[in-house]
């Protein structure tokens, strides 16, 4: 088993012959797709095929088959057509096929062939966005996950509560928060929701595909690698990092569907704690990505 690098990864005979081999022969265009740091995407006609940087993330993709496979029909029919279904094909460079959603992705880079910005959107389509997303999360948080069997993740997963952390020192980021204007005492609520659900657990601008010529701009929900059984509140951080009124927008509509609401406070805070524990430890080497977080809340 072999694996692309980023010296052959633009080599598309290369990719050509890759897909030929496996059964995907005639395919016209090939393009190359932005992608994360574990994968190359790439558009091959009207497919999306994306080879794994490591065995190790080829693993991942396999667990993310698993679980699209035994929750696709808990979301159907009303996300059918927004849910990649993915093939794996182990060849001598394995790779994942599914269908090409005509979306882009919404992760804060300007309006372009492949990005729109959250903020760019209409009113109405952001209403839209957030029922849906809303109606997402309540169907896959009331799967009874422990008929599911999840298979466990092959890497430690992004767990967004740093206040569990080992080193967290409430008081400390508390300071670090309060010259920008924010008291995380004012956020701290008695009796927060932890209710445990099967989440996505990475719902970001990456994930979202969007369709911003039309008014329902959901296209597609990606990704399932990261999916994870943890308290359901967590979900609703990688929508933060898109805008904070999509997140809580979100849960307004979330509450709306679900006996087991969450306190906007509770989300609040998870949020603002992650930020004063980030500006916390870079004190000294500023980084503007806790800013960025902490500009909607301004």
């Amino acid at each position: 088993m072999k694996f692309l690098t980023q010296e052959n990864a633009d080599n598309f005979n290369l990719i050509r012959e890759i897909l030929a081999q496996c059964g995907l022969k005639n395919i016209g265009n090939i393009t190359r797709l932005q992608s994360g740091s574990r994968s190359f995407a790439y558009l091959a006609d009207d497919y999306i095929v994306r080879f794994p940087k490591a065995e190790i993330i080829w693993q991942t993709i396999g667990r993310e088959k698993t679980i699209i496979d035994a929750i696709y029909l808990y979301l159907t029919p009303y996300f059918e057509e927004k849910i990649h279904k993915i093939e794996l094909i182990e060849g001598k460079y394995p790779f994942s096929v599914s269908k090409r959603f005509y979306g882009k992705i919404c992760d804060g880079r300007p309006d372009s062939e492949y990005a729109v910005l959250y903020q760019n959107l209409t009113v109405k389509q952001q209403e839209k966005l957030a029922q849906d997303i809303a109606m997402f999360f309540d169907l896959i948080h009331r799967i009874d996950c422990k008929r599911l069997n999840i298979p466990a993740a092959n890497e430690a997963l992004d767990n967004w509560d740093v206040s569990s952390r080992e080193d967290f020192d409430f008081e400390m980021v508390r300071q670090a928060l309060l010259p920008h204007g924010f008291d995380l005492n004012d956020y701290k609520i008695t009796s927060p929701n932890t209710e445990l659900a099967l989440c996505h657990n990475d719902l970001s601008g990456s994930n979202i595909l969007l369709n911003p010529e039309k008014e329902n701009v959901l296209a597609g929900i990606i990704d399932f690698g990261n999916a994870v059984v943890m308290p359901k509140y967590l979900d609703f951080f990688p929508l933060y990092k898109i805008d904070r009124k999509l997140a809580t927008d979100t849960l307004k509509e979330y509450n709306g569907l679900t006996a087991s609401k969450i306190d906007s406070k509770q989300t609040d805070y998870m949020v603002l704690a992650y930020i004063g524990y980030g500006l916390y430890k870079t004190k000294d080497n500023s980084s503007p990505y806790f800013m960025k977080l902490l500009k909607p809340f301004l």
